[in-house]
């Protein structure tokens, strides 16, 4: 008789796949063939990560149609099953598998509207923390102001497309009702995903805004953050992106590092 651990094994496959030989002998029919009994788990298991992946991506599905995000819910539950009873987070790795998926074909901008949509989701996840001002500046010497380093409130996503992912994004809304054809073409986007007084709020960034946020998001200190948005923007005025971050409430936990470049 195998053991236990055996036994889960096994059914654990044959929730995926055809149960093997060595599973069968030991399923008591009672009433119900074996198949069909498997068959009640295997349609619970697909068919609940099935809903709760087109709770995360509903534009993704509007896109695609019900039967084809079917067929990539299997895919990509086969590839990525949840590690987890908690469901929330089995969408994390599915922007990067369209990406892959799609790579090379004219739907590649289907794996940036999921990472769209995924920085929506991680926003009704993420803690509530309390956004600075510019008054902050008041505590630190100006000579210090290049050292300076924030982190990105964690109720804010920052997401980049080099298509118009957002304008596809609202236009797919459930309660949207003017059908629109979007060139894809019209990008690039630099998205600001944000918790706001009223819900979640996305921004579209300039790209020097969003490369001093990334930058610092990335630990980078305010005088490197600058350089890595002039890089992405030679018209980057630094004094009003950052007053507009402060603006915006992006920014918490000032602080001073001493390993800025001099």
């Amino acid at each position: 008789m195998p053991s236990l651990r055996e036994l889960q094994q096994h059914f654990g496959t044959a929730l995926f796949d055809n149960a093997p030989d060595t599973l069968l002998p030991w399923i008591c029919s009672d009433g119900l063939d074996v198949e069909s009994r498997l068959r009640i788990y295997r349609n619970n298991l697909h068919g609940s990560f099935r809903k709760a992946l087109a709770l995360e991506f509903p534009v993704i599905q509007r896109l695609v149609g019900d039967d084809y995000f079917h067929q990539l819910a299997l895919d990509f539950q086969a590839n990525h099953p949840s590690r987890s009873g908690n469901l929330l987070q089995i969408g994390r790795r599915f922007p990067q598998f369209l990406s892959g998926l799609m790579e090379g074909t004219p739907y590649g901008y289907l794996s940036d509207v999921a990472a769209l949509e995924w920085a929506y989701q991680e926003y009704m996840e993420a803690p509530r923390a309390t956004p600075i001002d510019a008054s902050i500046l008041l505590q630190f010497s100006r000579d210090t102001y290049p050292e300076l380093s924030f982190t990105l409130h964690p109720g804010c996503q920052l997401v980049r497309s080099a298509y118009p992912v957002l304008r596809i994004w609202q236009v797919n809304q459930s309660e949207a009702a003017v059908t629109e054809i979007i060139d894809l073409a019209s990008g690039p986007d630099h998205i600001l995903v944000r918790r706001g007084t009223d819900g979640v709020e996305l921004h579209r960034l300039p790209h020097g805004d969003f490369a001093l946020l990334l930058a610092l998001a990335n630990g980078a200190t305010l005088w490197d953050a600058y350089d890595a948005a002039f890089d992405a923007d030679d018209r980057f005025d630094g004094g009003d992106a950052l007053r507009r971050a402060f603006a915006l409430g992006v920014l918490i936990e000032p602080r001073i590092s001493r390993q800025a470049t001099s």
